[in-house]
């Protein structure tokens, strides 16, 4: 027996279903069925299930419940609850994230340093969080400040904090060290351990903060929770607080011979960790990294809204759309019309799955705007422009390579680009202040989990060639008649 022979027995007897003429209905065999209802054989056809499922008239609630039961027969339950959870961090991907500060009855702010000793014990969490409010205060006041943690980025209040302060008052560097587990990726409320700090971490980057995180793999309950006094530490360029991993305890330290042993022991650690991230700021920064990551020789995915349109920016293009003041254009273009070349050799790869939304090419032709690009240094396609790219776009569509999303991932975010391979990748999105953050990914766990859900996307989820090429057709073709060339004007 499995979870859904025991749910599909259940529907049967709730709903006095005659399963002969659910067999007939099928166009099956009555011991085939028999067999999918007893748990003794796998009911692996999709087109089967839909039939099984209209036959038996179900609601919307008992169709999903149906629905994920199947799947977790076919593909086990943490399979599906991974994928479950990397399309949910792809849909939920916020266009910005407002910063917001820690519930005002978490701390109280202290506008003086209580001086106790040099070394005093701290009793509560409000204790706790005070001081963190007072030390990362005090230390975005000294030029050439520095933060070191050393905790999972599961202290809320402590993220909530670094968030909220504006990036123009933080001349510091933001060092995190945390633990990924071994094993045992999924949490008790089914979500995928690492996208859950993703989504702890994420609003660092859209603060614009330098952070910088760093990872190393181990037993997290092991290193952090199984009765270790104080695993938790938190630096400061003026006082070191070690606590226990629900901080609710904890020992500050203002020794300047204990603080340089704290910071040294801090960057021993640190050398023997993984940076999560490669930040990525600059345009030539991305047209050197991105340019060097090795797609199509191995199977490789991007999910965005928009299509990936940058291959078909011709050197005339890119010469008029650059603005003419950017400092070291000649260089830059240099740089950019390298890059489109190699993204243009990549593209004919049939290793190269590239997923993108019809809203998102209709977000292209009326904007002109491509958010990989920053918006500072060109002006927006032309219409002729859109029109050729969309158009020089359509053989790699009917070939294969490019893929219109349907139903619910329709709703993929403009601000998220995603694109990777079994060995790196990247995540694109647009911060607060509206700039392009790259994060390089080389940390296996995560590429594991995009790779095994976009490898595993289902025919449904997306159009086949022939009908995305006559969706671009006919988006070309609306357009190109919706559109009025601008008046020349000749001066005499």
């Amino acid at each position: 027996m499995s979870e859904f022979s025991d749910f599909f027995k259940r529907l049967i007897q709730e709903k006095n279903i005659n399963v002969y003429s659910m067999v007939q209905y099928c166009n099956t065999d009555r011991s085939t069925m028999y067999k999918f209802i007893n748990g003794k054989r796998k009911l692996r056809d999709l087109s089967l299930f839909q039939k099984i499922s209209e036959f038996m008239r179900l609601s919307p609630q008992e169709y999903q419940e149906f629905l994920k039961s199947y799947h977790i027969s076919n593909i086990g339950e943490y399979t599906y609850y991974c994928r479950k959870h990397v399309e949910s961090f792809i849909l939920n991907f916020p266009d910005n994230i407002i910063p917001s500060k820690p519930p005002k009855d978490s701390y109280r702010p202290m506008p003086e340093y209580p001086k106790k000793s040099q070394c005093f014990s701290l009793n509560t969490q409000m204790e706790i969080n005070n001081y963190l409010y007072w030390m990362i205060h005090q230390e975005t006041s000294v030029q050439g400040g520095r933060l070191g943690l050393l905790l999972q980025p599961d202290y809320d209040f402590l993220f909530h904090l670094l968030s909220s302060i504006k990036p123009s008052q933080v001349p510091i560097k933001i060092e995190h060290i945390f633990c990924l587990n071994t094993s045992d990726q999924i949490t008790d409320s089914k979500k995928l351990r690492i996208l859950l700090y993703l989504k702890k971490i994420m609003p660092l980057f859209f603060a614009g903060l330098d952070y910088q995180p760093h990872y190393f793999y181990d037993d997290i309950n092991a290193h952090f929770y199984n009765l270790h006094t104080f695993p938790c530490l938190v630096l400061t360029s003026s006082c070191a607080l070690m606590c226990s991993s629900n901080f609710k305890q904890g020992i500050l330290y203002s020794d300047q011979e204990l603080l340089d042993f704290f910071w040294k022991t801090f960057e021993d650690i640190r050398k023997e960790t993984s940076p999560l991230f490669q930040v990525v700021d600059s345009v030539l920064d991305e047209c050197n990294n991105l340019g060097n990551m090795g797609w199509g020789l191995t199977p490789s995915y991007e999910i965005q809204a928009e299509p990936c349109l940058v291959p078909y920016i011709t050197p005339a293009i890119l010469e008029r759309m650059v603005y003419q003041q950017i400092p070291g254009r000649s260089s830059l273009l240099e740089n950019i019309n390298n890059f489109i070349a190699v993204s243009r050799a990549r593209i004919p790869n049939p290793n190269m799955h590239m997923f993108h939304t019809l809203q998102g090419i209709r977000r292209f032709l009326e904007t002109g705007r491509l958010l990989e690009i920053p918006e500072d240094i060109y002006s927006p396609f032309t219409m002729e422009e859109r029109l050729q790219m969309l158009q020089d776009m359509i053989p790699y569509m009917d070939s294969g390579t490019y893929h219109i999303l349907k139903g619910h991932l329709e709703n993929i975010p403009p601000n998220l680009h995603l694109g990777f391979t079994r060995y790196n990748g990247y995540l694109l999105f647009r911060n607060n202040a509206g700039k392009n953050v790259y994060l390089i990914i080389e940390e296996s766990s995560i590429l594991s989990a995009f790779m095994d859900y976009a490898s595993n996307l289902d025919e449904n989820d997306f159009y086949g060639p022939e009908e995305s090429v006559s969706y671009i057709q006919k988006l070309i073709e609306k357009y190109k008649n919706d559109f009025t060339p601008p008046l020349s004007c000749n001066m005499h």
